[in-house]
């Protein structure tokens, strides 16, 4: 790695200080042998959750820049620190609890260069087991939020998984893995900072796209994704975090398609959490073990219900807003 000059890469991780989950993705990027490649990586640390993680990053990974904010920031504001840098060719938005596997990083780079029509590419993702994990999907849109009301892998239907050997355009792509250009970060800009998380990926893909260019999924790269234990999970309730995800839905149609989509929204994803509500509410009757799970959905979806009904659905009730900081 070389800090003369611009690096070919700006790796921009995102932590609430899991020192084990953090140790093992920067281990993963520094063993990598690739002296063609110059990068660097910067580690983002929510000041309000840091116990001391930070200084051990600093003194166990000297060539890591470390940035500690008071928070919580979010998903988006944590990574937009680095990319309104834009310190790099490339920037790599990169979950904490990952494992890069050998070759990603000069491999990803390498077919950036080689593509110059795709602004945005993620990569193969694997489970902890080594089974496939879905990262890309379909945009939010009346749609996908009829597929969704039914089933709830609505975003993610199977047919988009009939061949992930190759390289294909995506709408968009999951956040522990998006390699963006410079020239898309000049051009299209940095996350939405309204959506906080959940969403933002989709929006900042989409835009990309409007601009011109391609949104890749590049099979020849891979990581590792613990899932489900991201360091930058807000500290929120599971009924709030339903509300979140419908929330930033709400304004992902209200900013991209319009008031009338907006309006239309309305009715399927009240639909979609009626259909939740129905499904969960004789969980938390009858099994006794499922009660507490059933119950915080059940929370969740009635404040969705309520949410939908409101002058403005794509903003998030005043509660929520106050505790996101």
């Amino acid at each position: 790695m070389s800090e003369a000059g611009t690096p070919d890469l700006a790796i921009s991780i995102g932590t609430l200080g899991n020192f084990g989950m953090l140790e093992r993705c920067l281990r993963s990027i520094f063993i990598e042998d690739a002296p063609n490649l110059r990068y660097q990586v910067w580690v983002i640390f929510n000041g309000a959750y840091d116990d001391g993680t930070s200084d051990r990053i600093r003194r166990e990974f000297p060539h890591v820049t470390v940035l500690t904010e008071k928070g919580p920031l979010g998903y988006c504001r944590t990574h937009n620190l680095v990319l309104k840098r834009c310190p790099g060719r490339y920037v790599l938005v990169l979950d904490d609890d990952t494992i890069v596997h050998a070759g990603t990083l000069p491999a990803m780079v390498s077919f950036m260069d080689t593509n110059r029509d795709v602004g945005i590419a993620g990569c193969k993702t694997l489970n902890v087991d080594g089974t496939y994990q879905k990262s890309y999907g379909l945009l939010p849109g009346l749609k996908t939020e009829l597929l969704n009301a039914f089933r709830p892998a609505g975003f993610w239907p199977r047919r988009l998984y009939n061949d992930t050997a190759a390289v294909k355009e995506v709408e968009w792509l999951n956040g522990s893995f998006m390699l963006v250009r410079s020239e898309v970060l000049e051009r299209v800009g940095i996350l939405d900072e309204h959506y906080y998380t959940y969403v933002c990926e989709s929006d900042w893909c989409y835009r990309i796209h409007l601009a011109g260019w391609k949104v890749a999924y590049v099979p020849h790269a891979t990581i590792t994704h613990v899932g489900g234990q991201h360091s930058l999970n807000t500290t929120f309730r599971a009924d709030n975090e339903i509300v979140r995800a419908h929330v930033n839905r709400f304004y992902f149609v209200h900013k991209h398609y319009g008031g009338a989509q907006l309006f239309l929204l309305r009715p399927l994803v009240m639909l979609g959490a009626l259909v939740r509500i129905g499904y969960f509410l004789p969980l938390y009757i009858f099994q006794r073990s499922s009660r507490q799970l059933a119950a915080a959905r059940i929370k969740g979806f009635m404040k969705v219900l309520q949410v939908s009904l409101s002058r403005k659905p794509y903003c998030l009730p005043a509660g929520m807003q106050k505790s996101a900081g």
